[in-house]
């Protein structure tokens, strides 16, 4: 059970994260009303209200801040992704008309990275809302909580506590402050490369602007129903695949390489092992995808496109997925639970967790062949390391993956009895690790037509992809065991 003192911690902690929502919907708001478009703001402008009157009401009540332990931080952390998705909802419903609950998927679509949308036209939708579903895909890209610990900074392991609940480990640089100033920057610069290569590559200005936000980010939203397959280009595409790629790397590494050159990106080992993946990976699913095609030009682009993009977690479609193979889907379901790097914007398990998982085998078989009383050497980005870190490594990885992979069947399960009788079980699985893995690629099973309930067990998938399970274990321990003012 959760004391008064626990609350309050959380409680205080939270009301910042009000008040930076809030004033990221007013600047939309602000926006909406300078284009010519003040009807728009209204959603916008309510969202503010409560975001800012509810975080100033907060700081009325708690004016000092508690410091969080990690038990705090991994409550805060599951929270917030309700509450900030919750305050979003809001333009989709009075700008776009949405119901309560398509808006808050859409939101909470956003604020995951994921890029499901119950938008059925958004070539007809309002350029705001569309622009909206951007921003918060870009924000969400480092993560509600970092925006948070970016604002709020206060000296102290609690910073850090809130930086790893999001499942970061990783300072780029000692300070928990320049490193957070370090990943900002980078995010930016990024961002803008991406923008300036889509222009070269021959897209529009409004379509680059929305789709450098959520390619960075690998969020993958879109202003058209046929996402990034409407363009008929391969330029286009070309141009979207080292975006994605970048997205998806850790930002400690990218930091390297801009010192110490790209070559350097190939030193570090979860992203060789990442590199290796996307190449088998994607030399398998052209192999598999020939039959369809008849062509293996054809077969490639598609192929390649569409690995890289569910790996990292972006989502664009340069396909049509649904008329592909049950093996070609199985694939790409692979793919969407292994998720891209550490200390990335992607999701999934990580590739971190497959070498750990991996080197946790090596050390089996190792210990298998060799004396009692003999030393293994492990060895993990060239350094030694002893057998009771594997050991601890290895425990950890294990039991995410397993949570994962269990979370995965249960929700198959369920939306088998809601799906309709045309999708069979690889089609679920397909868009179940696509929405665990807040990648946002579908097979049709996840469209704006299918049940309420589908719909919530879909936003309960994506929330618990984003957050890596762990927190929002603890938040439903609590929430069962109680709360105590």
């Amino acid at each position: 059970m959760l004391s008064g003192g626990d609350l309050k911690i959380i409680l205080s902690n939270l009301k910042g994260l009000f008040i930076i929502i809030g004033a990221i919907m007013l600047a939309m708001a602000t926006i909406s009303a300078l284009t010519g478009r003040p009807g728009t703001a209204d959603g916008f402008f309510y969202g503010a209200v409560i975001g800012i009157g509810a975080g100033l009401a907060l700081n009325t009540i708690y004016p000092k801040s508690g410091e969080p332990e990690l038990r705090h931080a991994m409550v805060i952390a599951a929270i917030a992704y309700i509450i900030v998705p919750a305050i979003s909802a809001l333009p989709f419903m009075v700008t776009g008309h949405m119901s309560p609950i398509d808006a808050f998927f859409e939101s909470i679509s956003g604020w995951t990275s994921t890029g499901f949308t119950m938008i059925t036209g958004p070539e007809q939708a309002d350029p705001i809302i569309l622009l909206w579903r951007s921003v918060t895909q870009w924000f969400a890209g480092l993560g509600v909580i970092l925006l948070m610990v970016t604002i709020l900074i206060r000296p102290g392991t609690s910073t850090f506590m809130l930086y790893q609940s999001e499942g970061r480990r990783d300072k780029i640089l000692p300070s928990i402050r320049s490193t957070l100033k370090v990943i900002w920057v980078l995010y930016l610069a990024l961002t803008i490369v991406s923008f300036v290569l889509l222009l070269v590559a021959g897209m529009p200005v409004w379509p680059a602007v929305n789709t450098a936000l959520v390619a960075i980010s690998t969020g993958g939203f879109s202003i058209d129903s046929d996402s990034i397959a409407a363009f008929h280009s391969i330029p286009i595409e070309l141009a979207l695949l080292p975006i994605m790629i970048a997205g998806a790397l850790p930002f400690a590494v990218v930091y390297r390489a801009i010192g110490k050159g790209v070559l350097s990106l190939f030193r570090d080992p979860q992203v060789k092992v990442f590199l290796i993946i996307i190449v088998i990976g994607a030399l398998l699913l052209s192999l598999e995808n020939f039959y369809y095609y008849n062509d293996i030009l054809a077969s490639i682009r598609y192929s390649v496109f569409q690995f890289i993009t569910a790996i990292t977690g972006t989502g664009l479609q340069s396909a049509d997925v649904s008329q592909w193979s049950q093996s070609a889907l199985f694939l790409i379901s692979i793919a969407m639970i292994i998720g891209g790097c550490a200390g990335s914007t992607a999701s999934g398990i990580k590739v971190a967790r497959v070498i750990f998982i991996w080197n946790e085998i090596k050390l089996w078989l190792a210990r298998m062949f060799q004396s009692k009383n003999s030393i293994v050497a492990i060895k993990i980005s060239g350094k030694r390391v002893t057998e009771d870190t594997i050991d601890q490594e290895m425990a950890e990885a294990s039991l995410i993956s397993f949570l994962w992979i269990f979370s995965i069947v249960i929700s198959m399960f369920l939306l088998s009895h809601i799906a309709g009788a045309q999708y069979n079980l690889i089609d679920i699985l397909f868009d179940v690790c696509s929405a665990q893995g807040n990648v946002g690629v579908s097979c049709g099973v996840i469209n704006p037509e299918m049940p309420a309930i589908g719909k919530v067990l879909v936003i309960l998938n994506m929330w618990i992809g984003r957050l890596e399970i762990i927190p929002v274990m603890v938040l439903v321990r609590y929430a069962i065991k109680g709360f105590r003012i």
